[in-house]
Parts: C-alpha cells; sequence; structure tokens
C-alpha cells in the first residue's frame, strides 16, 4: 500500500496543472420539442412497463429512421410517437415540472465542481481522485480494491486508478453524483429495473435485476446509461459499509433485444474497472437455451477477476443456496414482500444545495483534512523505507494516518450535502444518519 500511495501522490504533483477537458457523452439532453404534448397526456389504463414496451416497438426496424431522422433535426413525430418518445426520454426533473404545471426548484440549475476549480469545462486530477474516494470509510479502502482486482501488481493497480480517475473526469461522474436521479430518466426509476431487497447468506445487501424487463433501446443510448451511473454511484454511497453488494439477475423470459451488445459492454466495464471489487457474487437464474448467445456475447471482456464471481443456476431451489427464502421476493418462490418503489423527488429535500456560503466552509474543511492525510501518508511511506525507523515511531505515525483518514470520510460525509442531491434509499429512509443503507430487518 505504501508504494502504491506513493505513486498516487507524485501523480498529484506531476498533473496539478494540467486540467482534464470534459468530453462526456453522459450529459447529453434530448433536444426534440414535447410543448404540443398535454401536460398530463397518459395512454389509457396502461401501466409504465406496458407503455416503455410500445415505445421500444416503436424504435425497431425502419420505424426507428422516422423517430431519430437518422440525425436530422426536420424529422417530424406523430402525437402518439412524440408522446411514447417523451415517456422514456424525460428525466424525473421534466417529470416533475410537468405534472406540477411549473418549474421545480428540486436542486440549483448551475453545477460547478469546486470552488477551488469552478470551471465546468475542465477537472482537476487530485479533486476527481478525493472526490471519488472520499465517499468510502477511509481512503485506504477504495485504494486496497483496486490492489486486490491487480492481483496485488502495484504497477498495474496504479494504473488502474489513473485511468479510472482520468474517465472520471471526462466523463464528469461528479456532475452525474450532484444531479443524481433528478437529472436521470424518470422512466427507468418508476420501473424499478433494479431493487435492493435484503441480504444473502453472508448479510451482503441483494440487489434483484429482472433483466426481460430492460428495454434500453426504448430510449436514447445515453438516457439508459446514465441511469446505470447513478444507480451504481448511489449503491456505492449507501452500502459503503458493507464493501460489496451481491447481485441477482433474472434472465428467465428475457430475449437478445433485453441486452444489445453495447449496453452489455458498458456494464462489464462498469464491473470490471469502474467498480472494481465492489460486488460479492453475480448469481445468473437462467432458464433458457437462448443465454448461450448472450454469454458467447460477453465471455470475451471479462476477466478472470469478475468471471470468479459469476454463478450460474437454473432455478430457485440454487438460488436458495446463497439466499434464504424470507430474502427472497414472492415472484421467485420467497415470502419477501419487502420493496423500494420509487418516490419523487420534493422541493426543498435539497435546500443545502443553495447554501453555497455553507457549502464553502465544508469544502475549506474537506481540503485541511485531506492535506492532512496526504502529509501523514507521506510520513508514513518514508518511515517505512527508513532504516533508522522505530517500531514505536511506526505505529504512533500509521494511528494518526488512520485517524485523518476518519477525519476525511467526517468531512466529505459535511460537504455531500451541499453537493449531492438526496437519492431514493433516503426519501424512503432506508438510511442511517450518515447515509449507510438500513433495510427494514436492520431496524428491528
Amino acid at each position: 500500500m505504501a508504494k502504491l500511495w506513493t505513486m498516487i501522490l507524485a501523480h498529484f504533483e506531476q498533473v496539478k496543472d494540467k486540467p482534464i477537458k470534459v468530453a462526456s457523452e453522459y450529459l447529453h439532453t434530448i433536444t426534440r420539442d414535447w410543448s404540443e404534448l398535454d401536460a398530463t397526456d397518459k395512454f389509457g389504463n396502461e401501466d409504465p412497463a406496458a407503455v416503455t414496451l410500445r415505445a421500444w416497438q416503436f424504435t425497431k426496424g425502419e420505424s426507428s429512421i422516422k423517430r431519430f431522422g437518422l440525425g436530422s433535426k426536420k424529422a417530424k413525430l406523430s402525437r402518439e410517437e412524440l408522446a411514447l418518445d417523451r415517456h422514456v426520454n424525460e428525466t424525473t426533473q421534466q417529470y416533475v415540472d410537468r405534472i406540477n404545471g411549473r418549474n421545480v426548484a428540486l436542486m440549483p440549475d448551475n453545477f460547478f465542481p469546486s470552488f477551488a476549480h469552478p470551471s465546468t469545462e475542465t477537472r482537476d486530477f487530485r479533486d476527481i481522485f478525493w472526490a471519488t474516494v472520499s465517499i468510502k470509510q477511509h481512503p485506504d479502502y477504495w485504494v486496497h480494491r483496486y490492489m486486490r482486482s491487480a492481483g496485488w501488481d502495484v504497477d498495474r493497480a496504479f494504473a488502474m486508478i489513473k485511468g479510472i480517475i482520468e474517465w472520471r473526469a471526462t466523463e464528469a461522474i461528479d456532475k452525474i453524483i450532484c444531479e443524481g436521479e433528478i437529472h436521470s430518466g424518470h422512466d427507468e426509476q418508476r420501473l424499478c429495473l433494479s431493487q435492493l431487497i435484503g441480504r444473502d447468506r453472508l448479510g451482503y445487501p441483494l440487489m434483484f435485476v429482472r433483466v426481460r424487463h430492460i428495454m434500453p433501446r426504448a430510449n436514447e443510448g445515453f438516457v439508459f446509461k446514465r441511469y446505470l451511473l447513478s444507480q451504481f454511484e448511489s449503491l456505492q454511497i449507501v452500502t459503503r459499509r458493507f464493501g460489496r453488494v451481491t447481485m441477482l439477475y433474472d434472465f428467465t423470459g428475457f430475449t437478445m433485444d433485453n441486452t444489445p451488445f453495447t449496453m452489455v459492454q458498458f456494464m462489464v466495464f462498469l464491473g470490471r474497472k469502474v467498480y472494481a471489487e465492489s460486488s460479492s457474487v453475480l448469481i445468473l437464474l437462467v432458464d433458457s437455451w437462448l443465454f448461450t448467445n448472450f454469454w458467447n456475447l460477453i465471455r470475451p471482456f471479462l476477466d478472470a477477476n469478475l468471471s470468479a464471481r459469476i454463478i450460474f443456476v437454473k432455478d430457485v431451489s440454487e438460488v436458495r443456496q446463497f439466499i434464504d427464502e424470507d430474502q427472497l421476493p414472492k415472484e421467485l418462490g420467497g415470502t419477501n414482500t419487502f420493496a423500494a418503489p420509487f418516490k419523487l423527488p420534493e422541493e426543498g429535500e435539497n435546500a443545502k444545495m443553495f447554501d453555497l456560503d455553507g457549502r464553502k466552509v465544508a469544502e475549506t474543511e474537506w481540503r485541511r483534512r485531506i492535506a492532512d492525510f496526504e502529509s501523514l501518508t507521506k510520513k508514513w511511506c518514508d518511515c517505512l523505507t527508513s532504516a533508522s525507523r522505530s517500531a514505536e515511531e511506526l505505529n504512533k505515525l500509521a494511528a494518526q494516518r488512520d485517524e485523518a483518514g476518519r477525519e476525511v470520510e467526517r468531512a466529505e460525509l459535511a460537504l455531500n450535502r451541499f453537493t449531492r442531491s438526496r437519492n431514493n434509499f433516503e426519501r424512503l429512509g432506508l438510511v442511517d444518519a450518515e447515509g449507510c443503507l438500513l433495510l427494514p430487518n436492520d431496524q428491528q
């Protein structure tokens, strides 16, 4: 760890005057005009899933050329097509504005990364590193994840960390975290494509994904990708005490249209690199020969580390080897009735995001704590390589550094109330005072 931290701190110095240019595909917005539609436009008594299915069918074949107009802004959609398009592509903010008939101030309009680096066009490597690392309990925890993922190869771990931080800077992931579900696709949120439903037998939070309900082609590609990023980032925050999450993917009744190549490739990239070592196991419930085609599609992109975490099961009885019956949903033969439906954000829940004076104070404290940790880390690394070091001196430095790391975590917790919109877990009361997951059974 000392060698890896030495490389990271040295890199901060090398790139401190070299901002990273933002060029994110996930910050795109829909440019089509929905103004001719009624604010309360609906499709009879159809549920959201049925409407999304219609939108997905609409985008298949030649009709997709009509929808997207091959990039032409002159493409004209029928009223029904336009309504379907709005249904699957509008953000939560747009939906809330529409049903309220006014612009609802869910969060500030103007995003800026920080007071030290206010430009929205570039990002600072060190800032992005610490914004990413400090949402975990201790800075060592996040760095250690990449050591494990790299097979304890320090040079490879550093290359992974460097690449991921640069990617996060380029793609403006800090802005996605700030806006959260508010500027994410509302359709994906209300469909609850993935839900935390309980725990596995080892106590890890259990995420249940109904693959057959995923229809990425129903909307613009960047809309679904942004939804995935928003979901993963929220999970990183609320599950940080557990370290990992168990994923249960239900492939029953799925088709290849639920798993288009570009989306699968993106999800594998997230699992392998961006959120490395975040999963305990990935349980794939498969009952169809069609899965062979899907597996052949993704297998070349998996590394040995991720592949080792994948478990194939053919029926629910095999799932119960890893998940107790009272944690499984009823649709899989379990007795778990817990559900976490999407609750719309409300005006006022992000009031602190409008308090720039409070944010400035919190950011100053956060930077001070980071500087303290970096200073103690340098001393600790030097002491480890010093021939004249004493065990007492090393232990004292290690204890001071450990406490400094805890202070970074506490400072980040205070700062993110000003820089991050609240998530659905918080609105449903499923987190404790520090924003960590608290499922119903934990509250008994």
